[in-house]
């Protein structure tokens, strides 16, 4: 038999989660979920046992928005990406929601307690910008490129 717990956690000082707790078996049938409420006076991303991997949710649309104006601000990033956008659509980027950007969450170096999102943008001629190693911090509001 194996069990998790997760605890998923909303914004706020004092956040209600729903604790589930699986119990899986090999027998046939549906698992079985226990669900209960329960107050929690942090935000904080529970443990999922037995893997012992941090669960954090999917970036929001919000978010991924917030990580593009960022990723624009940035005094050098930001101007490559005009002028990238330029090239690829014949007319200069007016709004960050020009740009089709998809996001992963990253939770390596130094973002294992920070919510930050690796970005993926995508121009209007299908070609997408390299900037894989951009990675947007979105509790500091700073870019930290990767090296590799």
């Amino acid at each position: 038999m194996r069990r998790g717990r997760v605890a998923v956690v909303g914004a706020g000082a004092v956040a209600s989660a729903l604790v589930l707790t699986s119990c899986l078996t090999q027998a046939a049938g549906p698992p079985v979920v226990d669900a209960r409420r329960q107050a929690l006076r942090s935000e904080a991303t529970a443990d999922a046992a037995p893997a012992g991997a941090a669960m954090r949710p999917a970036p929001t649309r919000g978010e991924e928005a917030r990580a593009t104006e960022v990723l624009l601000a940035h005094p050098r990033l930001g101007a490559m990406v005009r002028r990238s956008y330029a090239a690829a659509a014949g007319r200069p980027l007016t709004s960050p929601a020009e740009l089709r950007v998809h996001s992963l969450i990253f939770r390596r170096h130094g973002c294992e307690a920070h919510r930050c999102l690796q970005l993926f943008v995508r121009f209007p001629d299908g070609r997408w910008l390299d900037v894989g190693r951009v990675i947007a911090d979105l509790t500091t509001g700073e870019l930290r490129v990767l090296n590799w």
